[in-house]
């Protein structure tokens, strides 16, 4: 699909793609311009103001409206519509701030001179496209629809946009003793060998340093939001939402509006470091995930996991640093029968399809929350590696680790939230072998007793097959 800014430069190219039954969506709407009525030319200034508001909102690649063709693709044009009119019409684009819409007039081919009227809106970075009023009306575009802006997606689209540094504002009264110190003490540590520092500084002082707390009001300092979500020992206190709750239900993914009882759900908070690292323990040591176990062409037997743990890790880790933490909404690590799906508060920074694989976009790294992923890089795993990888090379190792299972690459769903589904084809990859061990308990990981009889009962069977 061309973006709306090559149709705009090319609209003649794109005639048929105009008249498509598929035009109308997130970046290109067409109206038909009808002045029966002074309703009718009311209506259309409307949705005309609706359109840019929403596009220069929400569209980091803009915008297309197209003014003269019917919603079922007829061209009607705008020839029969008197220059007053007509300038009336599309000077509705002056009761809005912040954007930067540019207009075209296009005269089609042999069509006894129909006309076109073409208006495109850049992406407004910094700032929200809204009505002049004492209290402004601002929109978003949602596939094809263009919806009122609430309080609440206002909020988000200002700490999307960098309106607001959400990281450095302040959070709350800087208590010491809600730091968790061991995470303090760590970074401190990792830092200052890092930047090669020769003198001592207190935690105060060093957390003024790095921006974790402020000084304000002559000498009292406050928390910054980034500075009690890494290291308070319960970010909850402020931001209830900022956990990971996982869960699991006996059910396939697409059968998730109707999913019933959870068979397995459990809360993972603290200091954001703490959350990854418990839930990487969590994940490799419990037995959330099935295994199957298949005989080896060079004889024993071949593990293989449900998924690969390290794109479940980065799948997590992605959610946990970029996610919205403005937002009232907790990450869900959900384990359905045929998928996992990781959701998280906020969409993804750059531009991208509300719907796509890894097979086929890259994501290049676009930070929602500098501090938390520069801060994050001083932490070390349990080998002394660090926590996180840039976001390009971390969906890249999971897009691998998919295809080495056979399994295909991490789906994605995003729009003001953003999910991530691994499929597992645990069905098909059981369907060639004999046996295979699953566990039924996350609780209670199986003892390495009676994965051993699990062997040697699955070897005697396969032994007899043969």
């Amino acid at each position: 699909m061309p973006t709306p800014k090559e149709v705009f430069d090319n609209p003649l190219q794109y005639l048929d793609f105009l008249q498509s039954a598929n035009f109308e969506g997130q970046y290109f709407e067409r109206k038909e311009v009808r002045i029966d009525t002074s309703n009718q030319i009311n209506t259309l200034k409307d949705k005309i103001k609706q359109c840019i508001s929403a596009f220069a909102n929400s569209n980091r690649a803009g915008g297309l409206l197209i003014l003269g063709i019917a919603d079922d693709g007829t061209i009607k044009g705008t020839q029969h519509v008197d220059e007053q009119t007509l300038n009336g019409i599309l000077q509705v684009a002056r009761d809005l701030s912040n954007h930067a819409t540019q207009l075209e007039e296009v005269i089609l081919p042999n069509s006894d001179k129909k006309k076109l009227h073409l208006l495109y809106t850049p992406w407004t970075p910094n700032g929200i496209c809204e009505t002049f009023a004492d209290s402004p009306k601002a929109w978003k575009r949602f596939g094809a629809q263009c919806l009122l802006l609430r309080r609440i997606d206002e909020e988000q689209l200002r700490r999307d946009k960098g309106i607001i540094d959400f990281e450095k504002s302040p959070c709350c009264s800087y208590n010491p003793d809600e730091l968790d110190k061991e995470v303090v003490d760590e970074f401190k540590r990792e830092f200052l060998a890092v930047r090669g520092a020769q003198y001592e500084y207190s935690t105060e002082a060093f957390l003024l340093n790095i921006d974790a707390i402020r000084q304000i009001e002559g000498e009292k300092c406050v928390f910054t939001n980034a500075g009690y979500l890494f290291f308070a020992s319960n970010p909850r206190k402020e931001f209830p939402s900022a956990h990971v709750r996982v869960l699991r239900f006996e059910v396939d993914v697409e059968a998730s509006g109707a999913r019933g009882a959870t068979t397995f759900d459990k809360e993972f908070d603290g200091a954001l470091p703490n959350i990854i690292r418990k839930l990487r323990t969590f994940f490799r040591d419990s037995a959330l995930f099935r295994t199957m176990i298949r005989r080896s062409a060079n004889g024993g037997f071949i593990e293989d996991p449900e998924y690969p743990l390290l794109a479940v890790d980065e799948a997590v880790l992605n959610a946990v640093i970029h996610r919205d933490y403005g937002a009232n909404a907790a990450i869900h690590c959900i384990a359905y029968r045929n998928g996992l799906v990781v959701e998280n508060p906020g969409g993804i920074p750059q531009e991208v399809p509300r719907h796509f694989s890894l097979a086929d976009t890259v994501l290049s790294s676009v930070l929602r929350n500098h501090k938390i992923v520069e801060w994050m890089r001083f932490m070390k795993d349990e080998r002394g590696e660090p926590l996180v990888r840039a976001l390009s090379e971390g969906t890249r190792k999971m897009r691998q680790e998919m295809e080495n299972l056979g399994l295909p690459a991490p789906d994605y769903e995003t729009t003001q939230n953003t999910a991530v589904t691994l499929y597992n084809h645990f069905e098909e990859r059981l369907a060639p072998h004999a046996a295979y061990t699953s566990t039924s308990k996350p609780e209670t990981p199986p003892e390495q007793g009676s994965v051993k009889k699990a062997l040697r009962s699955i070897g005697e069977r396969l032994a007899k097959i043969e």
